[in-house]
């Protein structure tokens, strides 16, 4: 059942209540990593340093964490064993449709790293499902959660959402005209102030409606209307915690950021001060140059120096402490940017280095990977119930191949909605370490090759790529069948044969390779036999320069067929008599002269006379 405006009102402000230390969390959060410190601790830097002068390392994670946890995954619709043609084109179908959406929300091109962002920094990511009434398609949007409010259920499912960000009045009345005449009232007049006040926006969404309203203005109600899709049509993933707050990687290293900075802007102090230590003189000193070759006149020039203001040990002590509690709060090591404070170090140290990187890495991955399917589920869900009979034409890139596909939501989608999200083997690993692994694995023959092809982390077409892999080995195997037949040359003229024809072949195959002809249709080209013309009236004679049935150059014994079998001789029978019969010796060794079985054998062997 809908509620109404005040129902809505007094629950948001409940749920923002609820998460106000999270709220002020994300805040000091955001404004750690935007350098604006002040804001955060009044007074802390000098106005002569209104920014911090270290590195900030928390901004710098948070975004090598992301970039590295941002790849795409695998999208793919087949489930479990498809074996007929029409499920195998039914699965492929619904994999495009899927990848389509994907890529025409721009996840590929950044957006899936604003989501890893948004899930370390603030230990929430956010896919949000909308129609696209102009495309007709749906579209995944990625949140920022900063201002939002989701509320679950005992089972961890969506029960409404809400979002609260503000907003410039005059944007806000470019969307919606109808807002000036209360923005306006509420500032007493039309002297054109209210455009630049930031106006509070809140909306709310549930099964049964979606609605935008005010609650600065008495809450005025933006846009009230009925949920299409009967569920809240968003995807959110959170970060495991050991409580029922949503909490971001990097909340217990703010204050730490904060005071690196404080020290290094005490130490520029200090030094600063030392720089400009005052003069000590004797007393005899009357007049004092300054500048340049000053000259000072005293009987105690041993006496002339300035004060010392040397910075305590400690100080660089704690600095090294704060850039180690660093450190330990991000969950980040020096191995990840390549400065290890080490001469010697093996490859299992760096490797135990980047173990708990890699770990952060794999867990968000998992996290995100199950986020992304129930957004592309809703997608499909959206998309069959909203434009069932709408033919759609869609192009992208599957496993690195184009394709262009048309199709209708009833027919081609028919209520399957699931879809499987994986990263597969290399989650959590960069590349180089990945390929490492799975070379390993298929040398010891543990995985198979299309295993190791699956996981690689690029964008392939395993298919097509094992079929150009099997061409390029036959072709490498025709061109060294070649050059062993041509090996046979010397060979073949020092027995008295014609190398001609031998030359032939190998010419014949050189110009039809230049004229851009494939390997293995030149080689069956320049192979062919070649046949001989029949007269008028006559049969062909077969292969040009043999007379089949008739002596002369190239023509065969009488009794041998074409293949060079004796007549009657199936192809597998070579050696034996016609019809397949046994040899006569093997006809001695068989049988005596009266059909006994006879182990002995009698071999006579006959030469010509003269």
């Amino acid at each position: 059942m809908a509620l109404s405006i005040n129902q809505v009102s007094n629950k948001v402000t409940k749920l923002r209540f609820a998460a106000r230390s999270r709220d002020q969390r994300n805040k000091d959060l955001r404004d750690i990593r935007s350098g604006d410190v002040d804001t955060i601790m009044p007074g802390a830097m000098p106005d002569a340093w209104p920014k911090p002068i270290v590195a900030n390392l928390i901004d710098t994670t948070a975004r090598d964490i992301a970039e590295t946890m941002g790849v795409m995954p695998s999208v793919n619709c087949s489930s479990g064993v498809i074996t007929s043609a029409a499920a195998k084109k039914f699965s492929a179908k619904r994999t495009k449709i899927a990848h389509y959406w994907v890529q025409r929300s721009g996840l590929p091109s950044g957006k899936q790293v604003e989501w890893c962002d948004s899930y370390n920094s603030y230990g929430m990511g956010i896919y949000c499902v909308e129609p696209d009434f102009d495309a007709k398609m749906p579209v995944i949007r990625v949140e920022n959660p900063i201002g939002v409010y989701p509320e679950f259920d005992l089972f961890g499912r969506l029960k409404s959402y809400t979002k609260v960000w503000y907003e410039e009045a005059i944007t806000l009345v470019a969307k919606y005209p109808a807002l000036k005449r209360t923005l306006v009232g509420n500032n007493g007049g039309n002297d054109g102030s209210w455009e630049s006040r930031e106006i509070e926006i809140a909306k709310y969404i549930d099964a049964d409606q979606i609605i935008m309203y005010l609650p600065g203005h008495s809450d005025s109600v933006i846009s009230d209307m009925p949920n299409p899709m009967g569920k809240v049509t968003i995807s959110i993933g959170t970060r495991p915690g050991f409580d029922r707050e949503i909490r971001g990687a990097f909340d217990d290293a703010v204050w730490v950021q904060l005071a690196k900075g404080r020290m290094a802007l005490l130490g520029l102090e200090a030094t600063e001060k030392a720089v400009r230590a005052p003069l000590a003189v004797p007393r005899d000193v009357q007049r004092m140059t300054f500048g340049d070759d000053a000259i000072i006149r005293t009987d105690s020039p041993d006496k002339v120096k300035y004060i010392n203001r040397d910075m305590p040990q400690y100080a660089f002590q704690q600095e090294q402490l704060h850039e180690q509690e660093l450190m330990k709060a991000t969950r980040y090591n020096e191995a990840r940017s390549g400065s290890i404070d080490a001469s010697i170090i093996t490859g299992k140290g760096v490797q135990a280095l980047m173990g708990s990187f890699n770990m952060v890495i794999t867990t968000g991955q998992q996290v995100a990977s199950e986020a992304l399917r129930v957004a592309v589920e809703l997608a499909f869900e959206m998309d069959e119930k909203l434009w069932p009979n709408e033919l759609k034409t869609i192009r992208g890139m599957v496993n690195g191949t184009p394709f262009e596909e048309s199709y209708i939501p009833r027919k081609d989608i028919k209520g399957v909605h699931t879809v499987d999200i994986t990263y597969g083997f290399a989650a959590g690993q960069d590349p180089a370490r990945a390929i490492v692994a799975l070379l390993q694995l298929r040398g010891d023959q543990l995985v198979s090759r299309d295993f190791v092809q699956r996981q690689l982390p690029m964008d392939i077409d395993i298919v097509q790529l094992q079929t150009q892999i099997d061409n390029e080995q036959l072709s490498d195997s025709l061109k060294q069948g070649v050059m062993a037949y041509m090996q046979q040359l010397g060979l073949v003229a020092s027995q008295g044969g014609d190398p001609v024809q031998m030359l032939t072949e190998a010419a014949q195959i050189i110009k039809l390779r230049e004229k851009g002809e494939p390997l293995h249709e030149a080689i069956l080209a320049a192979f062919t036999p070649k046949t001989a013309p029949a007269p008028p009236g006559q049969p062909s004679t077969g292969p040009q320069g043999a007379d089949q049935g008739q002596g002369g150059p190239g023509a065969l014994p009488p009794g041998f067929e074409q293949s060079g079998l004796p007549q009657g001789t199936a192809p597998g029978q070579a050696g034996r008599g016609p019809g397949g019969r046994a040899d006569l010796m093997s006809l001695l060794a068989g049988m005596s002269s009266s059909g006994n079985p006879n182990m002995g054998v009698t071999i006579n062997r006959r030469g010509p006379a003269g």
